[in-house]
């Protein structure tokens, strides 16, 4: 099993996450452990998505203080479900999963492509919106400027927001400016020991 531990800074406002990507198989999985500050509230939300090996959302678990929690899964080809089996109409369609606590998410558009300069893609997105934990379809556009250093720059829209996204030669977020930055990579076995 290889595994990559980071934690984000939420910028805005005071929030912090740990977050672990492995790769088992022909799966990833990330975990991701986030604790912030909104309206004078704290928050914690702890989450996992599996991928297939193509990067496509299988199966995504929340737990947000204050709202319980939230899984659900796909079969990777734009079809949703509770995990009773009940389909989730609306959503169908969308690959990709968004969950607005984290930047890993912006992570699975960027990872399941090939991608040149000056490319742009269409998304159809299962958006969470956390701590609420609505779910909803979302059109978003990925648009890929160019890589400087090993680090990739697109542009992001969704809706009426409109935002640079930075990414590692991983595709893991490094900067996304105004709403996250990467702290520090975590030391190997450390994830394990805060999760």
């Amino acid at each position: 099993m290889q595994q990559q531990a980071v934690s984000w800074n939420k910028i805005d406002s005071s929030g912090t996450e740990h977050f672990s990507l492995a790769r088992e198989g022909g799966l990833f999985r990330g975990y991701g452990k986030v604790t912030y500050e909104e309206g004078n509230v704290l928050f914690h939300v702890n989450y996992a998505v599996e991928l297939d090996s193509n990067w496509r959302t299988r199966n995504v678990k929340i737990e947000a203080s204050g709202a319980g929690e939230l899984e659900i899964l796909s079969n990777g080809e734009g079809r949703w479900f509770r995990p009773d089996g009940k389909e989730i109409g609306e959503l169908n369609g969308a690959i990709d999963v968004d969950l607005s606590v984290t930047p890993f998410t912006n992570s699975l558009p960027i990872n399941r492509n090939e991608w040149e300069p000056g490319q742009k893609r269409n998304f159809e997105m299962v958006y969470v919106d956390v701590p609420q934990l609505r779910l909803f379809k979302v059109s978003q556009t990925y648009t890929f400027l160019e890589q400087i250093d090993g680090t990739r720059i697109f542009a992001y829209h969704c809706r009426d927001f409109e935002s640079l996204i930075y990414v590692d030669t991983e595709g893991l977020v490094l900067e996304y400016p105004d709403l996250f930055i990467r702290k520090s990579d975590i030391p190997a076995g450390e994830f394990d020991r805060i999760r």
